[in-house]
């Protein structure tokens, strides 16, 4: 070191030569001179000068001669591009050897002046240099004097210490050995104990030993003895597993809480939860698959089924039809029971975490939980769906289309209550079932509508059209049909009138079915029948005695108006109960599945309409003549013409052209209306057409209940317009029904050829009526007597007796205006005749029935004042008086203007153009 800190002071010190490092091609600095001092400093200007200078030559210096000193600066020289033209010209190559001398000499006068700057530094850092030898010089010696100490120490241990540490260490060995030994004698004897605690279902202790066990014997595996034991406890482990793995899927049936807590912590404790969760999810979908194939098997016809294994479809079609319904109510009951024990387990989790408070605190336990949550979450959506496919399955490879209604609507039930339980179980809407089971219901129920329309046919051409013995207070609700829905068509009937308006159809549920944890919705009897009491047998023996001890009464008393009648059985046939007991089972399927209620409710309207319909054709079938007129109002046969129209199907020969028709019933030659000693059938006629206004007035009362099954607006409009115009016209069928009974007991031909007789043109005012008033009052009494023993054994009601009153003033008026328009001529005295002969008959009749006015009498009256007008209004009169026939017409204009040709000529071609017009 004192050498190296010589020469770099000589170096230094020197003013001799100083060699720098070379630039350039070795030749060239080999013939270099040598710097024999360090050149004088010139003024401060020069020196900036020329440091400006030099800094820039520095900075043209190209890099590359800064790097190692390994590069050859010559090659360099000789090989860069463009250093070497291809004529070599000796004054750019003199050029560049002058500035690379250049360059050379200021690199080297830079170096010199960077070395004089920093010689005092150099000797500062020599000083210290020399400070740090005679420290380390200090550090050797006591290095020396530690060591000799150690020799010295060692030298004094004696033989005797070291033995009696080799005894200590033998000590130690021999006791680790007895311990070893005490620990495989305990583990040889734990097998036994390990098979007692399984014996007993104690998981946890029995898995708690087994591991204690195996990891014990690891840490003995240097013996040969335990190496066996090992592979023992190894199998005991696995059949320990399989055993939770027993356990776990018997809970798929029967869930117990306790061996549950037992498995899940065995699981926990062998850190298997999330093989236990998947292990248990995959059972339940295994119980699923083997309880439906089980409970297939035990109803399906052996005869049907092939010997080699068949698909669980083909095994749900070899299921005859009878046996369904007990098949499915079986396979529900297991499918209830595996939900069941489900739910249970996702509530014993949710326990789990909620007795945990601080599972977040351990991160494996709270990943383990977060997947056993998602596995819940995702598990009862698939465990429903494979549900749901079995029950479609079985369901709905069946063709229910030749069940009884009552079968079909316990399928229905059953298939709704699935349907419940998958929104609470799942929160799922079973689509698919949804949408099967609709399909299926509309192919069922659209066949059965077909097949009730048909049966009503059968009932109209077999109908006695008497009086069926009913209580005085029956209406449609005391029906079994439709006592179980009694308490929701009236509910939705007071709700409806609280709030004035439309109740929508989610406001009242159809069901009040909810799941019971503690009972199967499936042990419900779905077929519950209602005791119904609605016949009263003592009707007709009352009915008898009464005719026994009044057997006749007086004509004015007989047909009063009569007092309230709320006392009085309602008139209704043996067909009217079973369109209601028809309405009633369409009910029952729209409470059960209202998806298709649109169809539902416009069938069971078709049921009305088409009673209606077949009551008009059998009850006006008979012809009356055209004095009598059209006894039809304008919305009846509208109404009547679009019945027809639409569905009822006239042609027998055409019976399957369209399946949505139905065939007209034909009955009329059962039927005795030209019976003249029956009075034309006036009792049939009276209980059919009172059995329909009973119906229509039944109809009212499903109206709210109804509107609450529509869920379009063009089913509300279509119920609307059903209200309004068919049950509204059921009324309206009275007047044609009971007017034919009218026109045919009465005898207004034999009147009318009395009128025709009388001379119109007397001369003097006559004090007595025409002979033809006595007689065609005598008629009515004739008539009135006929009713009343003809219909002795029903009750006239008062809108029957105004419908029978408002067909005799048709009658009376028709008869009046026809025979007065009969007479050629007509003087004043005539036309007193006329008045007088009218006044009398209207003061008569009151005595022959008090009911009211005699309807329509205004008719005549104003067709009598028409032979006073004056020729003048006249034309305004036949003009503004349409109703009256062009025959009766031309009678008056030919009255009134017999001596004024012309206006009668006039008046004349007016009325002819008017009717063609």
């Amino acid at each position: 070191m004192a050498e190296f800190k010589q020469k770099i002071k000589q170096f230094l010190d020197t003013k001799g030569t100083v060699k720098i490092p070379l630039i350039g091609s070795q030749d060239f600095w080999d013939n270099t001179r040598q710097i024999n001092s360090v050149p004088k400093l010139e003024t401060n200007s020069d020196n900036i000068s020329e440091e400006k200078c030099d800094a820039e030559v520095i900075l043209n210096i190209d890099q590359v001669y800064f790097n190692d000193c390994g590069f050859d600066y010559a090659r360099f020289e000789l090989e860069v591009i463009n250093k070497l033209p291809e004529t070599i010209d000796k004054k750019l190559t003199a050029n560049d050897i002058r500035k690379l001398k250049a360059q050379h000499e200021i690199v080297k006068k830079q170096l010199l002046q960077l070395i004089l700057e920093n010689q005092a530094a150099c000797d500062e850092e020599l000083d210290k240099i020399e400070v740090l030898q005679i420290d380390l010089k200090s550090s050797l010696e006591n290095c020396e004097h530690a060591k000799n100490r150690l020799k010295l120490a060692k030298r004094q241990i004696t033989t005797a210490g070291l033995g009696l540490l080799g005894n200590c260490r033998k000590k130690s060995i021999i006791i680790d050995l007895l311990n070893s030994l005490n620990s495989i004698k305990v583990l040889l004897q734990t097998e036994k104990k390990l098979e007692e605690l399984i014996s007993k279902a104690n998981y946890v202790k029995g898995i708690a030993l087994l591991l204690e066990c195996i990891q014990g014997a690891s840490a003995f595996k240097q013996f040969t003895c335990i190496a066996a034991l090992s592979l023992k406890l190894q199998d005991a482990l696995i059949m320990t597993e399989e055993q939770l793995d027993i356990v776990l899927s018997n809970m798929c049936f029967n869930f117990d809480h306790e061996k549950y807590s037992a498995v899940q912590e065995a699981y926990r404790r062998l850190g298997k939860r999330r093989i236990a969760i998947d292990q248990l999810h995959m059972h339940y979908t295994s119980a699923v698959h083997t309880a439906s194939f089980d409970t297939i098997n035990l109803y399906v016809d052996v005869e049907r089924v092939e010997s080699e294994k068949k698909s669980f479809v083909h095994l749900c079609q070899c299921i005859p039809d009878e046996q369904l319904i007990p098949c499915l109510i079986a396979l529900s009951k297991i499918f209830w029971n595996i939900l069941q024990s489900y739910k249970k387990a996702a509530d014993w989790h949710k326990e789990f975490i909620d007795v945990s408070p601080d599972i977040e605190d351990d991160i494996e336990e709270y990943v383990n939980q977060e997947y056993i949550n998602k596995k819940f979450e995702v598990g009862p959506t698939r465990l429903w769906g494979d549900m749901i496919t079995k029950i479609s399955n079985l369901v709905f490879n069946s063709n229910m289309t030749h069940f009884k209604f009552d079968d079909f609507l316990q399928v229905l039930s059953i298939l709704k209550k699935h349907i419940k339980i998958g929104e609470e179980f799942c929160d799922s809407k079973s689509e698919q079932l949804q949408n099967d089971t609709k399909n299926a219901c509309i192919i069922y129920f659209h066949a059965y509508h077909k097949n009730s329309l048909d049966e009503l046919a059968i009932f109209f051409e077999n109908e006695s059209w008497t009086l069926c013995p009913v209580k005085r207070e029956f209406n449609l609700f005391q029906l079994q049909e439709f006592k179980s829905l009694k308490n929701y068509i009236q509910k939705t009937g007071k709700l409806t009138h609280s709030r004035n308006s439309s109740l929508d159809s989610s406001s009242i549920s159809t069901s009040d079915y909810s799941i019971r944890p503690d009972k199967s919705p499936f042990d419900d009897d779905l077929n519950t029948t209602y005791s119904e009491d609605i016949l009263d047998m003592e009707m007709e023996i009352n009915s008898i005695c009464s005719d026994d001890s009044n057997n006749s009464y007086e004509e004015v008393d007989n047909y009063s108006v009569p007092t309230e009648n709320g006392d009085r059985p309602p008139l209704l046939t043996n067909t009217t109960l079973t369109v209601m007991r028809h309405c009633g089972k369409y009910l029952k399927i729209c409470n059960v599945l209202k998806s298709i209620s649109e169809d539902v409710v416009a069938s069971l309207c078709q049921l009305f309409e088409y009673y209606l319909y077949s009551v008009h054709l059998l009850f006006t079938s008979d012809s009356i003549p055209p004095i009598c007129g059209n006894f039809n109002s304008v919305k009846l046969q509208s109404v009547i013409n679009r019945i027809h129209n639409t569905f009822v199907q006239c042609n027998i020969e055409n019976e399957n052209i369209e399946g949505s028709f139905v065939r007209e019933p034909d009955a009329v030659h059962m039927l005795r209306l030209a019976d003249a000693n029956n009075l034309y059938g006036v009792s049939e006629r009276v209980v059919a057409v009172e059995s329909l206004v009973f119906l229509g007035e039944q109809f009212k009362l499903l109206l709210n209940y109804l509107n609450s099954l529509s869920t379009t607006d063009s089913g509300i409009y279509s119920l609307q317009q059903f209200y309004n115009q068919t049950v509204a016209v059921a009324v309206d069928l009275r007047k044609p029904v009971y007017g034919r009974v009218v026109c045919k007991a009465i005898d207004y031909n034999q009147v009318h050829s009395m009128m025709t007789k009388v001379n119109w043109e007397v001369k003097d005012i006559m004090c007595e009526h025409s002979r033809y008033v006595d007689y065609f009052l005598q008629e009515l009494r004739a008539f009135f007597k006929s009713l009343k023993s003809s219909t002795s054994s029903i009750y006239l009601n008062e809108q029957i007796l105004n419908a029978i009153w408002e067909s005799i003033g048709v009658l009376v008026s028709s008869v009046f205006i026809e025979g007065f328009s009969s007479a050629k001529k007509c003087s004043n005295a005539g036309r007193a005749l006329m008045q007088l002969d009218f006044t009398q008959f209207m003061s008569q009749i009151k005595s022959i029935c008090a009911i009211g006015p005699l309807p329509y009498k205004d008719l005549v009256e104003v067709y009598i004042k028409a032979y006073y007008l004056p020729e003048t209004s006249l034309e305004t009169w036949t003009r503004d008086h349409q109703e009256y026939s062009h025959k009766q017409l031309l009678a008056v204009i030919n009255c009134v203007c017999q001596n004024n040709k012309r206006l009668r000529q006039k008046l004349t071609n007016l009325l002819e153009d008017t009717i063609q017009r």
